[in-house]
């Protein structure tokens, strides 16, 4: 209990963590850029106070009034008094006081522990060539493409012949360890079961399995007929999609006080259960998402892999991939906001994104050329193009035995106008 309570600690510090760098290169980072870094910079002309806010130790450490931060503290920080123009002796930034919503902003970031990931000082010149940034960038071991690697021959090679074994076994032996002994059939399949589905096995699974690994020839056969039989159950693509509904950023509502409904967000969800149970191949996954609209009918005379899917009762499938689209945080269109709220929407369109499928950060660059990987403010601005120009529509797709009911009473108002006009016709030709 012990260690599960560790581990559910742990995890959700990290989650905090990966939150508050979210929140500082979002709202703060930026901020610090435009506001302070002309006078509080090392790129700055002239240096003032001996103020350093381009790194988290210049910011602590403060200039020659003391620290400019008390973590935690928001209301004894000399840069929060500055902003707020408490002080007729300081007020910061010179030309004018920050918004409201900024300073509230720089006030959350103190109180819940000022996280900057900022470690290192400023040690090149903002105006160096991005292109040269660029190139050694793309050298970093993330960015190149991917390669075969030798598959290693540990020492004790016989205990697996799967290359993916082979890669664990070696790390093991380096570090002077053995793979623990082979689980017996009933824990095997318990693990199995609950990996695949999220359930414990059906007891009549089970007893298929053979009694003991003695029996070595018939269980590897077993084991791949009792892991097809867990692949093929509906259970498994509802424990699966529960993760891929963690990276698009589901949700049933919008946030924020107002908190508006998403309508028909259990489409998608449904969709992407589907998608899983049908073992959709991760391509054609990919195209749903991002233009799940635009895919063609297939062509008959030709397999086309890019063609839209559809659904057992005659629903196109592929085009409520798209809906992921409309998840996520909205903003009030209040007077503060309503300039940047459509900006704002595509930008969280573009972080999701950007993490989903190419396993990178994409949104800091919203505000600067990116600090860590080869992502400019130009990428960025040219997928804030292409989805700012692109019209978001919402439409409800029901299966053709839920219109069909509809579309007879339609057929029959028409018939029934049509006849009506008909018989005005005939009374206005007798007079």
């Amino acid at each position: 209990m012990v260690l599960a309570v560790f581990a559910a600690t742990h995890g959700l510090s990290a989650q905090a963590d990966d939150a508050s760098i979210e929140f500082f290169e979002k709202k703060i980072r930026p901020v610090l850029v435009k506001q302070c870094y002309e006078c509080h910079s090392a790129d700055a002309k002239k240096l003032g106070g001996g103020l350093l806010l381009d790194h988290r130790e210049g910011l602590r450490k403060g200039g020659e009034t003391g620290p400019a931060i008390v973590v935690g503290k928001p209301g004894e920080s000399l840069l929060i008094k500055a902003i707020r123009y408490e002080d007729d002796s300081l007020k910061m930034p010179p030309k004018g006081k920050l918004p409201a919503e900024v300073i509230a902003d720089l006030e959350t970031w103190i109180k819940n522990g000022a996280n900057d990931p900022r470690d290192k000082p400023t040690q090149s010149k903002i105006g160096e060539s991005w292109a040269e940034t660029m190139r050694q960038r793309s050298d970093w071991w993330s960015l190149k493409p991917v390669r075969k690697p030798t598959v290693p021959q540990p020492k004790h090679a016989s205990w697996s012949e799967h290359p993916v074994d082979r890669f664990l076994l070696a790390k093991l032996e380096e570090q002077g360890l053995a793979p623990a002994e082979p689980a017996d059939p009933r824990t095997l399949a318990r693990r199995l079961s609950l990996v695949l589905t999220g359930l414990p096995p059906d007891e009549g699974q089970v007893v298929n399995l053979p009694v003991n690994f003695g029996q070595v020839e018939n269980l590897p056969h077993a084991i791949e007929k009792y892991v097809d039989s867990l692949l093929d159950s509906p259970q498994f693509g509802e424990r699966w999609a529960r993760h891929w509904l963690d990276v698009v950023r589901f949700t049933e509502t919008h946030g924020n006080e107002w908190n508006y409904e998403v309508h028909h967000a259990w489409r998608y969800r449904d969709y992407l259960i589907r998608a899983f149970n049908a073992d959709v191949p991760f391509d054609q996954f990919i195209r749903e998402h991002i233009a799940g609209d635009l895919l063609p009918v297939a062509d008959a005379s030709r397999v086309r892999t890019d063609a839209r899917r559809i659904g057992h009762d005659g629903t196109n499938e592929s085009v409520i991939g798209t809906g992921f689209y409309r998840f996520g945080e909205v903003n009030h269109d209040d007077c503060i906001s309503l300039t940047s709220l459509g900006y704002d929407i595509a930008d969280n369109q573009i972080d999701t994104l950007t993490k989903a499928f190419q396993a990178t950060t994409v949104a800091c660059a919203r505000c600067h050329n990116h600090k860590l990987d080869a992502v400019s403010m130009h990428d960025y601005y040219g997928m804030l193009g292409i989805l700012r120009s692109s019209r978001l529509v919402s439409h409800s797709i029901d299966a053709p035995d839920v219109n069909a009911k509809l579309t007879d009473r339609l057929v029959e108002i028409k018939a029934e106008l049509r006849k009506e006009e008909q018989n005005a016709e005939a009374d206005l030709q007798e007079y």
